[in-house]
């Protein structure tokens, strides 16, 4: 018996180096093909070094994914056509080595400046009317995000469907103005089941630690604006545009007047505005 277990082990061997051989004289052809060693030399001019998320001393500005070829799938379609052709490369993606992902214990602070982009962001508390501001929003084509009260949740289902339903985000802000860990964790979970995906982010303006805290522990990641609107909102806007900014606005009827005008300008000055979850994606690999 022990002697049959042991020429099944020396089979199994050799039947895994065999594998193992044929794959490495594959790969030793293949790298000394002239077309792969065109192709590793042009592939250089192709690759997007990654850029590593950056902290401040309690904050963190994410980093953003670069991308390289895929030699072998490249060489695989280059090779049936016959040539180089720049069509047929095939891209992978390269993340970043520090990512905001491994960090729920820091404030987000800004989108990457390299997105040419911002986010607007609503502060919806229970008795807010978000309908006008939804309105300006779909016609200008412009998406937002919108951080609502757990009470507003509780009384306003369908509204939250519809800002989803009209791609813009919706998250858990507080709960009738607090941070009670039951409440907003029963907010969290309605959220979920009215629009049956994950929130992912928290809101805070300063440093709260009970949000940080109690957000980080769920990994979700807490967000600080950059800019605070509330009174005069196009003079706020305009002294606080720049690239990666989160601006946040109050439901008042300044607001509602001026936000036409401050969705104008922005567009003017060239920058996309973007849901939170979109500016802050470190991922812009596409296949």
């Amino acid at each position: 018996m022990k002697r049959k277990l042991t020429e099944i082990f020396v089979v199994i061997g050799i039947v895994c180096f065999s594998f193992y051989y044929t794959d490495r004289a594959v790969d030793i052809v293949r790298e000394n093909d002239p077309m792969m060693k065109e192709l590793m030399e042009k592939s250089k001019d192709y690759e997007i070094l990654s850029k590593d998320a950056t902290f401040t001393d309690k904050g963190i500005i994410p980093g953003l994914s670069g991308k390289q070829v895929d030699l072998k799938k490249s060489f695989e379609n280059m090779k049936k056509y016959g040539g180089f052709k720049e069509s047929l490369l095939v891209f992978e993606e390269v993340k970043p080595g520090v990512s905001l992902e491994e960090y729920y214990d820091r404030y987000v602070i800004r989108g990457n400046a390299l997105k040419n982009s911002v986010s607007l962001v609503f502060k919806v508390n229970a008795n807010d009317d978000v309908s006008k501001i939804l309105s300006v929003l779909n016609e200008k084509n412009a998406r937002g995000t919108f951080f609502i009260d757990g009470k507003y949740l509780e009384q306003n289902q369908e509204m939250v469907y519809q800002l989803a339903r009209d791609d813009h985000e919706v998250e858990i802000m507080s709960y009738d103005g607090g941070y009670s860990k039951k409440k907003m964790q029963e907010s969290f979970d309605l959220l979920e089941m009215v629009l049956n995906q994950h929130s992912g982010f928290c809101y805070a303006e300063y440093d709260q630690k009970e949000v940080l805290e109690l957000c980080s522990k769920e990994q979700r990641h807490t967000i600080i604006p950059n800019a605070i609107v509330s009174n005069y909102p196009f003079s706020t806007v305009k002294g606080y545009l720049d690239k990666g900014n989160i601006i946040s606005f109050s439901i008042n009827s300044q607001v509602e007047e001026e936000l036409p005008i401050i969705i104008n300008y922005i567009q003017q000055r060239g920058y996309q505005m973007m849901r939170l979850d979109d500016l802050l994606r470190e991922s812009t690999y596409e296949k």
